[in-house]
């Protein structure tokens, strides 16, 4: 009960990263005019925008990277624990590249590393000057300068550059892109199919975020760092594309189904087969939690269709399409929780081991 109560408490900044906090005088609101501090919601906006996108980035990283681990088990469900517990080395893992290390592709490493259960020798980045990445080179993350080694070598890669950056990127890679890599990409100015368009891929990953001014009187702390925000339980929650709760920041929940169209794209790559799919998104996406489960024809409506595996999904047009699997979400509440839970596992479990370590120290 204890540890429960705490993981529910807003999380402590101990980054002391804000010298000014107790010195009004030098705080960065005390230089401002009265226009400018009609602008301070700007400033809560970005933070709130950084710290959704690592969150939603850090939740699908580690899914996937869950499904590849599981899926050696799936033939021996009875075993699958076991086995889980035995081998806690990482036998197929996800290979993540990061494209453009400023201010959010180091945060979304860090990320990854802290609550997505991803081991830093998996992660990749490429930079045009990785020597100032000191503290991820110590951590072993792979940092160079090379765009195209980077899509060859890599699973799913972040795209972390100004959008005027993009279609330089998009010419000098675009030859080298597998077909089975994913494009997830945080240029908000730059459409999806524009993205296509530069790639030539439609397995591109394009959150949607929106904002009024109603928002404006939400309550958000912008005065701490990304790690300490996804360490407090209540901002991770309304970070999740099917949150109930308004935020800042208001995700288009088509964000949520495209996460799954790119497990299921994922595992076909893997030659798992329709069912096998089906049964993995059930483990690993709604944590075996709810009686009701997605179907077949909730992807597949072609009832004469008799290929064991699923056709690639173009993920484009699972975003512009309406399709049965949100319908299925929105329809079944216990569907529904059971996704927001797993979502908020991913940074719980890593709060629960950093709680006991406290605990056991003490």
């Amino acid at each position: 009960m204890a540890l429960a109560t705490r993981l529910q408490q807003p999380a402590e900044d101990k980054s002391q990263s804000d010298i000014t906090l107790n010195l009004p005088s030098l705080q960065f609101e005390n230089a401002l005019g009265d226009n400018e501090r009609e602008l301070q919601y700007l400033r809560k906006r970005a933070h709130a925008l950084t710290v959704t996108s690592c969150a939603q980035a850090t939740y699908l990283v580690a899914i996937l990277h869950e499904a590849r681990q599981l899926k050696s088990c799936l033939k021996n469900p009875i075993k699958r624990s076991t086995r889980i517990l035995q081998d806690q080395s990482s036998r197929d893992p996800l290979k993540i590249g990061i494209l453009g290390c400023g201010r959010l592709g180091s945060q979304l490493a860090h990320s990854f590393i802290t609550y997505g259960n991803i081991s830093p020798k998996d992660i990749k980045i490429s930079t045009r000057r990785p020597e100032t990445l000191e503290y991820l080179l110590n951590k072993g993350v792979d940092c160079f300068h090379d765009n195209i080694k980077l899509v060859t070598t890599s699973h799913i890669v972040f795209l972390c550059v100004l959008p005027s950056q993009v279609p330089a990127i998009a010419d000098e890679v675009k030859p080298e892109i597998p077909q089975t890599l994913f494009l997830y990409s945080f240029a908000s100015s730059m459409s999806t199919r524009k993205l296509r368009q530069l790639f030539g891929t439609t397995n591109v990953i394009h959150p949607e975020y929106a904002w009024d001014d109603s928002m404006e009187t939400i309550e958000w702390d912008n005065t701490i760092n990304v790690s300490s925000a996804l360490e407090n339980g209540r901002v991770v929650a309304i970070t999740c594309p099917l949150r109930r709760e308004k935020s800042v920041i208001a995700t288009n929940p088509k964000l949520a189904e495209l996460m799954i169209f790119v497990m299921v794209n994922m595992c076909t790559h893997l030659r798992l087969n329709k069912q096998d799919i089906l049964e993995m998104i059930h483990i690993v996406i709604f944590n075996s939690m709810s009686d009701n489960r997605l179907e077949l024809n909730d992807f597949i409506r072609k009832s004469a269709d008799k290929d064991d595996l699923f056709p690639p999904f173009d993920l484009i047009k699972v975003l512009e399409s309406n399709t049965a699997v949100l319908k299925r979400l929105h329809q079944y509440e216990d569907l529904y929780d059971a996704f927001i839970s797993k979502y908020n596992q991913i940074f719980e479990d890593y709060m629960k081991i950093k709680l006991y370590s406290e605990m056991y120290k003490a």
